[in-house]
């Protein structure tokens, strides 16, 4: 039996970028994975560094996501250098056209920093590419931010783990028990054995509530995401684009994401005809000039979903030793630097970088 300092469960983007943020406290840390790191909703997400609509969601949203922005540049840097795996983080801004709740939204924006830039429809264009559909307005503007491919994110922090010499990573490792005595953590098990630690966070996704079902009742569930890919073979979109709730992410390689749905499926990752029309639609709405490309993938994947997407951050109150990170919704790559930022305060013991209390475990409403 293996011990560390903290045992991780869960190997997507969130329980990694939890590990990564432990190990640079000081912790030894293990992360468990019951698959492969990275293949769930992580392998699956666009991987827009902003929520979707900001202005719809919850102020504990717009804090976290305030903390995990400036830190993108230097994170994707960093695992780029030490892996050689480039999670290409690209700035190329992020547009919302046909914006239908515009006083909302500009009412959102003067409580923040000025985020949105309302342009009108020509000047939304300009930086969109002339492509896009012809009537934008009222469109609002968000330089300075843009989009990670999710995968290659899993790819890197997946290798910087299986180099670090505080770092044990272990996939196709299930966890089916919580081992405590006296009212304290002591480790997990699983078919496969025992792992110990005075310390186990659950970062399980959708997953989670299954996880913590004897300790603590949870409300996170899976909302299935359907996305495609376009394989275009020039540059037709500049900038991340939101029409109507669907998006459109450009890569570097010219190709085009879109997406995505939001449905209740229970835990069925398939993909649907029916998700596959609305999504080519809406993409074809958006930038006409897809109807001349083929799509290339069709993919689906499970969000944890939570009451207004507002993740539970922290410890459980018993047994001592267990915390959560999870129940992001579609949030959990762009905030997941900061939901590891504020595990790391509650475990070390450290000032915490935002206010704990509404992500708090569990939580009354």
């Amino acid at each position: 039996m293996k011990t560390s300092d903290v045992i991780v469960v869960g190997g997507g983007i969130n329980g990694m970028m939890s590990a990564f943020k432990l190990i640079q406290k000081g912790f030894h840390v293990t992360l468990l994975e019951r698959g492969q790191c990275a293949r769930e909703a992580s392998w699956a997400g666009g991987g827009i560094l902003i929520p979707l609509y900001p202005w719809r969601y919850a102020d504990p949203i717009a804090r976290l996501d305030a903390l995990a922005a400036p830190q993108w540049l230097d994170l994707a840097d960093r695992l780029a250098a030490t892996t050689g795996i480039d999670p290409q983080y690209t700035p190329h801004g992020i547009m919302h056209v046909r914006v239908e709740d515009a006083h909302k939204a500009q009412a959102w924006s003067a409580r923040h920093h000025d985020m949105l830039t309302p342009l009108s429809s020509s000047r939304a264009h300009e930086l969109l590419g002339r492509s896009v559909t012809s009537s934008l307005a009222p469109a609002f503007w968000i330089p300075g931010r843009g989009s990670i491919r999710t995968p290659r994110l899993g790819q890197a922090l997946r290798q910087w783990l299986v180099d670090h010499p505080r770092a044990t990573l272990v996939e196709h490792f299930e966890v089916t028990a919580l081992l405590t005595t006296q009212g304290r953590v002591e480790g997990v098990e699983g078919p496969q054995g025992k792992y110990l630690a005075p310390r186990v966070v659950m970062a399980g996704g959708p997953w989670t509530r299954q996880l913590l079902v004897r300790h603590v009742q949870l409300p996170i569930s899976p909302v299935r995401g359907q996305m495609l890919l376009f394989r275009a073979e020039r540059a037709l979109l500049q900038a991340v684009m939101l029409m109507n709730g669907f998006y459109l992410i450009p890569r570097r390689d010219h190709h085009i994401l879109a997406g995505s749905t939001f449905e209740d499926a229970g835990f069925d990752r398939a993909t649907t005809a029916e998700g596959y029309e609305q999504i080519h639609a809406r993409a074809l709405e958006m930038l006409p000039a897809l109807k001349e490309v083929e799509v290339t993938h069709h993919w689906a994947g499970l969000r944890p979903g939570s009451p207004d997407s507002i993740p539970f951050v922290g410890a459980v109150k018993d047994p001592e030793g267990l915390y959560v990170n999870a129940g992001h919704g579609g949030n959990g790559v762009v905030l997941s630097p900061a939901t590891a930022d504020l595990l790391c305060a509650h475990i070390a013991g450290t000032p915490p970088p935002v206010e704990p209390a509404p992500y708090a475990v569990p939580r009354s409403g």
